[in-house]
């Protein structure tokens, strides 16, 4: 996906573990994924589904980021047990090619549950096990994720070497993730099974801002109007590549200006959440524009969509420059301007599920920090077709999601900008948001 990344040999590393080393073998070759059908119907973007070896079997096996453990059924499934049974084995995963399936990825000597997983996006897609965070978080997970029938990939890396500023120069938008989930299980029998790592990646969002063009109208604030000019609504949601619609709690819908029937899903698809055991009653809905939004801008952070509307306004200046347009006295600090931070906008109409707050996928979201800053719900492969990511989920002292849209899409579809630093001495040049080389643009008059 980034810069070309050779592996000769397959990668082996052992991870420490409590029952002994866990040991890990991939080959950094993309696997082809399945995406599962969508609630709603139309083509098939959902869930991403990859083959796992099963004795002479060869079922699907779920990836999902925002799974805190893994597991892998060891008989027929649906069949679940009365509580989940905890096992040290392997998970092979397969890829596909002319009709054979090779081996891709080998974990083993990993800790695994002996369950079923509930039925993927719809009632008759069902797998054989998740792949979870308790793995993909020693690793950096690139995913291709197209809007058409050409297959999704996910490929494995050990690390993505390049710095930000490397990939900001490549046209990457990097957005940094402290991740969370950090949890107990516990059977239902009240013993206790091993702590799971946080593994859970949250994301700072800005949900339905205002459309925005470059050469439209001058965006403007006065000095310490942080939020001028903002629109939307701040959202916190977990990735989740076991999902495919965007999911999001009543409360935040409500914040966004929607409107609950009661009773919430009456008549309406269920949603089928790999996270819950039982569909979830749901109102679909469509967002018409979502915004992920880094959270570093080089001041006190005012939230996701106050950022946004100020990487606008200093994308707007520099775009305008020519026609004399100056940066706007509340995005200056210092006499220089401010950094715009990385951001990443998705503009068409997006598929989503909007759940009770009390529901178990919004509860179990916010279980690891109930005091903390609350998780509104999950963005799912569905709401990122037409992008390729990558997960660095080992990157310290953050991890870091990489981003950039597919080529040739209109930036009304999906735009990918990466961090732009301000300009602050005479004769220096810079180029953001795709534009020719800058100078440094005058302040406006306070």
């Amino acid at each position: 996906m980034f810069a070309p990344r050779f592996t000769a040999f397959p990668f082996l590393v052992a991870l420490a573990g409590c029952g002994g080393d866990a040991v890990f073998e991939y080959d950094s070759r993309p696997i082809e994924l399945q995406r599962a059908p969508t609630a709603l119907g139309g083509p098939a973007l959902g869930a991403a589904l990859a083959r796992v070896k099963v004795g002479a079997e060869n079922p699907w096996l779920l990836v999902e980021t925002g799974s805190l453990l893994s597991s892998l059924s060891r008989g027929a499934c649906p069949a679940p047990l009365a509580e989940p049974v905890v096992y040290t084995g392997d998970m092979q995963v397969l890829g596909a090619s002319d009709n054979s399936w090779p081996l891709r990825a080998s974990f083993r000597d990993v800790t695994l549950f002996d369950l079923c997983a509930g039925a993927v996006g719809d009632a008759n897609t069902r797998v054989a096990g998740i792949l979870g965070g308790d793995i993909l978080h020693n690793l950096s997970l690139a995913f291709s994720l197209p809007r058409d029938a050409t297959p999704a990939t996910m490929t494995i890396y050990s690390s993505l070497p390049a710095t930000d500023s490397d990939l900001a120069a490549d046209g990457y938008a990097v957005i940094k993730f402290t991740l969370r989930g950090n949890t107990t299980t516990a059977t239902e029998s009240g013993s206790g099974l091993s702590g799971l790592p946080a593994s859970r990646v949250v994301l700072r969002a800005c949900g339905n801002p205002a459309a925005f063009d470059p050469y439209g109208p001058e965006q403007i604030c006065k000095a310490g109007d942080i939020e001028g000019q903002s629109s939307g609504a701040n959202l916190l949601l977990a990735l989740s590549t076991g999902h495919g619609p965007l999911v999001l709690s009543a409360s935040a819908w409500q914040r966004l200006g929607g409107q609950i029937p009661m009773p919430l899903g009456q008549g309406e698809p269920a949603l089928f959440s790999p996270l819950v055991a039982d569909p979830l009653p749901a109102h679909w809905v469509t967002l018409p524009r979502l915004a992920l939004v880094d959270g570093d801008s080089g001041d006190l952070w005012p939230g996701a969509c106050a950022e946004l509307a100020r990487g606008r306004r200093i994308e707007w200046t520099l775009a305008n420059q020519d026609s004399g347009a100056c940066f706007q006295p509340c995005d200056v600090s210092g006499g220089n301007a401010l950094p715009a931070a990385a951001r990443v906008e998705i503009g068409t109409d997006l598929a989503a599920a909007i759940v009770s707050d009390t529901s178990d996928l919004i509860s179990n979201l916010n279980a690891d920090l109930p005091l903390g800053a609350q998780v509104d719900g999950v963005i799912g492969t569905e709401a990122l077709a037409g992008l390729r990511i990558e997960i660095d989920y080992v990157s310290q002292p953050q991890g870091r999601l990489v981003v950039a849209c597919d080529a040739g899409v209109d930036r009304q579809t999906c735009w990918a900008a990466p961090r732009c630093l301000g300009v602050t001495g005479a004769g220096q040049t810079h180029t953001c948001f795709s534009l020719p080389p800058r100078g440094r643009a005058p302040n406006c008059p306070q």
